[in-house]
């Protein structure tokens, strides 16, 4: 039976683990039942290991760090993140905490031929001048990443999943090779330099996560109508251009709200804008899926519908029968044109102008 103090390194190396995951999940309980849980399967993980710890190989070495990863059981239970992500998370904080361990391992072997204390004390003093970095400058960005990385791509995820994990074993196979004889500075230096690559790594995800985000906004800003978060013309040109370069058969239907001046006359313009949201929102869920809505400009929509759009969702369209749910104020009716287009297409100004004057004629056709 090994001496309790062989497993205080690794005490201390599973509390700042704990911490730190706590800090990156969100919790589904209190602080204090969230950490009850942790402290109980921990006591019962080191309890087991301390009574077999023969039959396990324990030196106090983190040769047994691989069971870590036992603490998604719990994590799964007490953190509201999916389990591949706090997979994700688990992954990183053991590869700061063991790369602290390793450290203090091949430092103590220097030291004085490693000794338990020795390397409890190098331990703590590594945590004490890097956690406050760790935590304030790496877990930060890091949750951004993970916020945001789906936006961009979700695949993202599988991919630092296999990237977090292929460092962990690459860093626990370099520990477990760095325990086999001496101590030697060669060792604390490859030890060193698989860290910073692995940091670097990562500060390149994050980079490249902020970019493309940062891209993605501008590239909404730029087709995207701020009012109604339709796209805009210059999304419906390049959509209908599409359409038409892959000689598809399409409808084109144009509608233009009836009287609308009428509205910020009366109601005001913020009504009037919160009117254009709400009918945005109206004529894309009458769509669906079938079709895309764009703003053309003022209180002019045009919907590109993927076939020969039925006279149920024109009507529709034209009625407005679910207005009335979160309305700001009564419906003033709508003018459509709709025409179906076939190939061989004409130019995509030509459709447009069409269907435009086809729904200029159904407006001077109504009596107000």
């Amino acid at each position: 039976m090994l001496e309790f103090i062989t497993f205080i390194p690794a005490l201390e190396l599973l509390l700042v683990n704990l911490i730190i995951i706590n800090r990156c999940c969100s919790r589904k309980y209190s602080l204090l039942k969230t950490f009850s849980i942790l402290i109980i399967f921990s006591g019962a993980l080191f309890t087991f290991f301390y009574i077999f710890a023969d039959k396990f190989s324990f030196h106090g070495n983190g040769t047994l760090s691989l069971f870590g990863f036992i603490f998604l059981i719990p994590f799964r239970y007490i953190y509201k993140e999916k389990t591949f992500l706090l997979f994700i998370v688990t992954c990183s904080c053991w590869i700061y905490t063991l790369g602290i361990f390793s450290f203090a391992i091949q430092l103590s072997g220097l030291l004085s031929m490693y000794q338990p204390i020795c390397t409890i004390v190098i331990e703590s003093m590594l945590y004490l001048l890097t956690l406050y970095l760790f935590y304030r400058r790496i877990i930060p960005k890091y949750i951004f990443v993970m916020e945001n990385m789906t936006s961009i791509d979700p695949h993202w995820y599988h991919y630092i999943a296999i990237n977090n994990c292929l460092h962990f074993l690459c860093l626990y196979l370099l520990n477990y090779i760095s325990i086999q004889g001496s101590a030697s500075p060669a060792k604390i230096i490859t030890l060193l330099l698989f860290l910073a690559s692995t940091y670097i790594s990562f500060f390149i995800i994050n980079k490249i996560v902020s970019d493309s985000l940062k891209r993605h906004q501008l590239e909404s800003i730029v087709v995207q109508d701020p009012l109604t978060k339709l796209g805009n013309r210059s999304l419906l040109w390049d959509n209908l251009q599409r359409l038409i370069d892959n000689k598809q058969a399409f409808s084109i239907i144009f509608m233009d709200l009836d009287r609308f001046k009428q509205i910020n006359d009366r109601y005001g313009h913020v009504v009037g804008d919160q009117y254009l949201v709400h009918y945005a929102q109206v004529i894309t869920h009458i769509l669906g899926e079938a079709g895309t809505v764009f703003r053309f400009g003022g209180d002019e929509f045009v919907a590109l519908y993927y076939g020969k759009a039925p006279q149920k969702i024109i009507q529709e369209l034209q009625e407005c029968r679910e207005w009335d749910h979160g309305a700001p104020c009564p419906f003033n009716q709508v003018s459509i044109g709709t025409m179906f287009c076939s190939p061989p297409h004409p130019k995509a100004e030509d459709l447009l102008q069409q269907v435009d004057h086809l729904m200029y004629q159904n407006k001077e056709k109504k009596s107000y």
